[in-house]
Parts: structure tokens; sequence; C-alpha cells
């Protein structure tokens, strides 16, 4: 008990700098969990399926003349049926799925319900491993216009009522019968449906391409079973899809396809590994930076300190007491930056939320509890142990004469790593805010501004003349006009043939375009006019490179999905997708039907008319459902990762920032308080205040100088790791690494100076009486 009361005895006396440590603590701690919680929470993608490491997923891959694509996750539809037929002694049951079949809402009567919908077989639920909770999936889903319901979603539409037997209508076009519903499926999962409507829904409606002619636009997963020799049905998939394959696909591309883990999905895509690293690095650079502050004010004190640890010596207290004592005031300030951290986490939860792209009761869900309480582990060894063992071998003579302590080979350690830290996140945070502002306000090749996108497709062309004339008509429509598709969210594939069918590239495809799209759109066409009918066709810059057709392009020929199409002009390249795509080959057919992906320019004020415009669209096509969305808000979206990391490096920044300038106030104090007498000296010989600072700031410097000079070769390579997901980066030279090192060491300087600043000034007299 004694040694409790002499440890809050101690931190009563020493207030000021324990409200640092925990400041400091608490914020340290706060990033850190919070990063580390993340990673911990990507790693757990998948593992809410049943038996999830006999799971595997289906991946395929294209050749055109030797060149081989890049695995995709979309497969032909046939190929999750043909594995499980041709292998049935390994696999349990495979599935395909639609995700792009059923994007429109559900509608309960006229409410629409929202929410992530797929297409799929009998045997999904099987495969999957999901729960039913009510229905047989393997025998409803054979049925057409049948949907199975999360039990979340269900709950929202029926309330408390048993949803079975009832019917919901897809966009008002399709009516669908419950016949079931299921477990709800967490965050983290890759597939997460809402609801499941049956394959042959999609079937009768010949959605799609369902074969093994081209239509790679299905998911296809595979069950295991227990035991089962999985490589070597890798290694017979090949032989397999060779039996299945038309002799005359063969000839003009290649076809492959290989299974793997579904956790391996997420986990192992190239974004996902690169935010984890530099996750993880930030995560350990602010916990030891924090640590390493905390054992720095803590040893700064040792002068001060010696006399009281040389009286419980005295009073016969053991070094193992004294340990202990340290180590139980360390315990009380990590629980007080606990707190500290719980408050902030409460009372900013939105935006530290925002930040993770996750809920904080999901990041620190039970099953990831070890993450905090091993950050928290790691901190106590660090900050306790060092100083404390500093603390127990002081000897007990010190309780008779003053303790000095001229060594600061601990010190400048500490301050190296400090210094480090902070300019190597200070370099990542500029570039990665620099390279988010360059993204979004780069030119696309198009204007977004004051452009709202709508899918509508109407049957006949009656009624697609009169939604052309009445959003032409609208008093706050500066333009419209319609695609099949954005630029933006890109386009289908069309492999281009030469005249002897054989296959030379895929291009992105925009079916059917309007003759004054391009030019609504702000598109400038180089050469040639825009294309009018269906056997007319423009191509993009990149395009006319890939043909080798030089300036020559207007009236060449293009063998494309099975036409052949006259090229009658020649697009500026423009942005397909986001930045972080490279130029890709674009091919427009001409069509004058307004249908597809409906294109508006509003006119000012754009959030108001955008209201306005989505309320006719409402009353004026109540058959269906279209929704217009501002093109500038799909493009941020985009870079949403961007954003969520350009936030959580400028508060990782912030943090270190603190905490470094924490450790850097300490250190000063310290010194001045130890080189007193040594500066009063030099004062009275006739040195001058700006000798004195000139002196201390040196002093410093020859540990930031060499500290700051890493961290921003660390920041470097890093930020070029980190900057290899975009095709576009903003230009970066040396001399902006050397200004982010100057700035770091001018802010170091510019502490040192104001706390060296009242005993550069003070008459030395106030120094050497009290000798």
């Amino acid at each position: 008990m004694k040694q409790i009361y002499y440890v809050f005895q101690t931190l009563l006396r020493g207030r000021g700098s324990n409200v640092i440590k925990v400041i400091s603590l608490g914020l340290g701690l706060t990033m850190s969990i919070l990063l580390f919680s993340r990673v911990a929470y990507e790693q757990s993608f998948d593992t809410c399926f049943k038996d999830y490491d006999n799971l595997y997923q289906a991946w395929s891959m294209f050749t055109v003349n030797g060149e081989k694509f890049p695995p995709q996750q979309q497969n032909c539809g046939p190929l999750a049926g043909a594995i499980l037929e041709n292998f049935p002694e390994e696999v349990e049951a495979a599935t395909s799925i639609s995700t792009w079949a059923f994007s429109n809402p559900l509608y309960n009567g006229n409410v629409p319900r929202y929410g992530n919908k797929i297409a799929a077989d009998s045997l999904f639920f099987r495969t999957m491993g999901i729960e039913v909770l009510n229905g047989n999936p393997e025998k409803e889903l054979m049925q057409p216009d049948v949907v199975f319901l999360s039990e979340g979603l269900a709950r929202r539409i029926f309330g408390d009522e048993s949803p079975i037997g009832k019917r919901l209508s897809y966009d008002h076009q399709i009516d669908l019968t419950v016949k079931g519903t299921y477990a709800d499926l967490p965050d983290n999962a890759t597939i997460r449906p809402e609801a499941v409507v049956s394959m042959p829904t999609v079937w009768n409606r010949n959605m799609g391409n369902y074969s093994w002619q081209g239509g790679d636009s299905w998911k296809e997963y595979i069950r295991f079973r227990l035991g089962a020799d999985k490589e070597m049905v890798n290694n017979r998939i090949d032989a397999m899809i060779d039996k299945y394959r038309p002799e005359e696909d063969k000839k003009t591309y290649g076809y492959s396809a290989f299974v793997k883990p579904i956790r391996d999905t997420y986990r192992e895509s190239e974004d996902v590994k690169r935010m984890r690293n530099i996750m993880s690095i930030l995560g350990f650079a602010i916990l030891f930076i924090a640590a390493l502050n905390y054992v720095l004010i803590s040893i700064s004190s040792l002068s001060y300190r010696a006399k009281s640890v040389g009286v419980h010596k005295c009073s016969g207290a053991s070094s193992g007491g004294i340990f202990g004592m340290f180590l139980l005031e360390t315990a009380v300030v990590i629980v007080a930056a606990l707190l500290l951290m719980v408050l902030l986490m409460i009372n900013f939860r939105d935006v530290v939320e925002d930040t993770v792209v996750a809920k904080l009761s999901v990041l620190l869900a039970p099953e990831r509890i070890w993450v905090p309480a091993l950050v928290v582990l790691v901190l106590f060894l660090v900050g306790g142990v060092l100083p404390g063992r500093l603390f127990a071998r002081i000897p007990v003579s010190q309780v008779f004469r003053r303790y000095t302590e001229g060594k600061k080979g601990w010190k400048r350690p500490l301050l190296f790593v400090q210094f480090a830290g902070v300019a190597f996140i200070c370099g990542l945070m500029c570039v990665v805010m620099a390279q988010y502002r360059y993204v979004l306000n780069k030119d696309m090749g198009y204007n977004p501004e004051r452009m709202a996108v709508g899918d509508l497709r109407l049957k006949d062309r009656e009624s697609r003349d009169a939604a052309f004339r009445l959003f032409k008509s609208l008093p706050y429509v500066e333009a419209v006009s319609s695609a099949c598709g954005t630029p933006i969210e890109g386009y289908s594939g069309s492999m281009i043939k030469d005249e002897k069918g054989q296959m030379l590239f895929s291009a992105r495809s925009d079916y059917y375009v309007q003759e004054a799209f391009p030019a609504m759109m702000g598109m400038v066409m180089k050469t040639g006019r825009m294309a009018r009918t269906l056997d007319e066709a423009v191509v993009n810059e990149t395009f006319a490179g890939m043909m080798h057709w030089g300036d020559e392009v207007v009236g060449r020929t293009v063998h494309a999905d099975g036409a052949v199409l006259k090229v009658t002009g020649l697009l500026k390249d423009f942005q397909i997708e986001s930045f972080t795509a490279e130029k890709m080959p674009y091919i427009g057919r001409g069509n004058d039907a307004f249908y597809g992906m409906v294109h508006v320019r509003l006119k000012e004020p754009f959030s108001e008319n955008l209201q306005k415009l989505n309320a006719m669209a409402t009353e004026s096509f109540t058959d269906r459902t279209i929704e217009f969305t501002g093109y500038e808000n799909i493009i941020e979206k985009c870079y949403n990762s961007v954003r969520v990391f350009r936030n959580a490096t400028l508060m990782a920044a912030l943090t270190m920032f603190f905490v470094m300038l924490m450790g850097l106030i300490g250190y000063i104090t310290d010194e001045v308080r130890r080189r007193s007498k040594e500066i009063a000296i030099r004062k009275v010989n006739g040195a001058e205040a700006g000798m004195i600072l000139e002196l201390l700031s040196r002093d410093v410097l020859y540990v930031a100088a060499p500290a700051v000079l890493l961290g921003t070769v660390a920041s470097w390579y890093v930020n070029d790791l980190w900057m290899d997901q975009f095709a576009e980066r903003i230009p970066m030279s040396w001399s902006i690494y050397l200004l982010i090192a100057i700035a770091n060491l001018a802010v170091i300087v510019g502490c040192v100076v104001w706390k060296s600043w009242r005993i550069a000034n003070e008459n030395p007299v106030n120094s050497i009486k009290s000798e």
C-alpha cells in the first residue's frame, strides 16, 4: 500500500509532465490501435463463411496474340458447373453468380428498398456456407422469378411478418416471390448480398452471355471436400476447359482458369497489400515514437528525482521495489491514456470511422481485442522497463549530493527516432495530400462540371423520343444526350480482329452513342465527325496507335463484335475510369436512340436542380427507377480509398508531430536545467544571447539533421510504393523533399529557441548564486 501511496504522490508532484505523458500516450495509443485494428480486420475478410479454408474462387485469364492478360474475377458462365461435373471426388459444390444483373431497387408496393442484390444458381448457399433460415434454396432457386432475402432486409421490408410467399417487384419490371431467408453476412465479406435472385430469372430474359463463347461476366466459387487435392484440380482445369470451348474460339484467343482460396481475393489484392504495409509502418512508427517519447520525458526527470530515490533506498526500499514503483507509475499513466483514448473515440466517432472506413464496434470486436491488448503491452514494456531499470540503479549516495547527469547517450537515440519518424510521416502526408488533389482536379479529357447521369432503358422508339423531348424541355437543363456507358465507370470489352479474323487486342466499347454526346461531354474530335449509325464508329488516339494507323484514321474499317465498322472520326484521348487506370483503346458506335446512360448538364445552382431533376424523373417514370447522380460525386467516390488514406496520414502526422514536440520540449527543459551554470559562466565571460541559442540549437541539430534526412528518404521510398497505383502522378522532384526536410528542421530549431529564450536572456547571477 505504501508503494501505491508514494506512486500517486510522485504523480501529483510532477503533474505538469504527467499531463504531457498522458496526452502524448493517449494520442499515440488511439492512432496505433486504430491502424493495427484495421490491418487485423483486413486479414479477417471472408472468414465468416463456414469452413472457409475449403471455399475457393475461380479466376480466368485470356491470351491474345501471345499476350496473357492479368487474372480476373469474371469468368465464363459454365465454368463452375464444369468443375463440379468433372471433379466430383474433390468438389462438393460450385456456384455461378451475377453481381450486375439486378442493380436497381426492389419495391414493396411503391416503396423502394436498396441493397446489394445478386443472381445465383441453386447451389449458392451450399457452396458459400451461408446459413439458410427458411426455405429450400436447392429446389426454389431452380425456378424463375424467385428471391431469397437476408434476415435484415426481410425485417426492414416486412417487419415481424413472415416474408415467405410475399411478392416484391424488381424495378417495376420483374415480379419476384420470396421463397426463403438467410443469415446476414458481416461487413468483412467480399460477397455480401442482401437478396439472392434465382439464376433462371436471368436466363429466361437473355440477360448476359452465359456460355463458353466470351461472356466473361460471372463470379464463380468452388467448395472442396475435406482433404481434397486442390492442386490436382488446378493442374487439370485448362484441359477440362479445352473440351468445352468451340474450335473457332481457340484459334482467336486463349482461355485458362484456376481457383484459389476466397480469403486471398481481398487480402492479396495489390491495393490492400499496399495499404496494409503502409498502415503497419505508420502504426509501428506512432507506437514506438509515443513509447520512446514517454521514456525520454521520464528519464529527463532523473536529475531531480534521484534524491527521492535515494531516500526510498535509505528507508529500506530495494532496487526491485523501486523498479516495481516505476512500473506501477507507468501503468497508472497508461490507464489514464486509455481513458483519454476512449473519450477521443466517443467524441470523434464519425471522423474516426470515416478515416478507418469501418465501424468501431467492428474494429474493436471481441475477436480482435487482442490487438489493443498487445499494443498496450508493448507500450508498457518499452515505456516502463527501460526507465524503470535506470531509476532502480540510482545509488543511495544520491541523497547526500546533487545528482548531475552529463551523459546524453540515452537521450539522443530517442530524439533521433522521433525526428526521423516525424520527417517520414510529414513527407508521406504532403505527397498523399498533393496527389489526391492532383487526381481530383486533373483534366480528364471531358468536362464533368454540373453533369448528372442516370440509367434509362426504354424499349420502344416512341417512348425514347418522348423522354428526350421531356429532358430537353426542362428549364434547368442546359444539354442532354445518352450513351451506353460512362467514362468514369468504364465500358465493356470488345475483341478487335484483323481482316483474317485474328484477334488483335481488347478495346473499351460504347455500343451506342448519340451524335451530340462527345460535344456535350466536352470531348475533342481531332479529325472527322461523330459516328451516326450502328455501322459507323469513332476511335480514340490510343486505339489508332495500337492499330498503327498514323494520321490516316478516317475511312478505315474495324472488325469488332462480328461487325465491320467504318471509322468516321478520331477522338482525343480521354480518361476511362479513374487515374489509377492506364490509357485504354476506345471505340464508340453511332446510334440516334435516346437509350442507356442519360447524361444531363444542369444549370446553376447544381444541387438544387439535381433535386428537381430526380423529383421529375420519379413522377414521370413510374414504371421504373431512374436516379440521377452528380458526375463529380462519382469521381470523388473513385478516389475514396485515397481520401481515407489522406485522412489517416494527416491524423498520424498531427499525432506524431505533437508527440515529438512534447519529447523535444522535455529534452530542452532538462538540458537548460542541467547546463544552467555552464550558460551563466559563458555569459559572464562575454557570450551574447544569440551565441547561447546557437549553442543549444547546434547541439540538437547534430541529432536532428541526419534523423530528418533518414526520415525524408524513407518517406520518398514509401511514397513511391503508394504511387504505383496511379497511372498519372503529380510531378515530384528532390526539391520538394528538400523543402519538407528544411521545414522540419526549422520547426525543431524554433522549438529549441522558444524553450531556451528565457535562460539565454536571464541574468547569469540568478543561476550562479544558487551554487
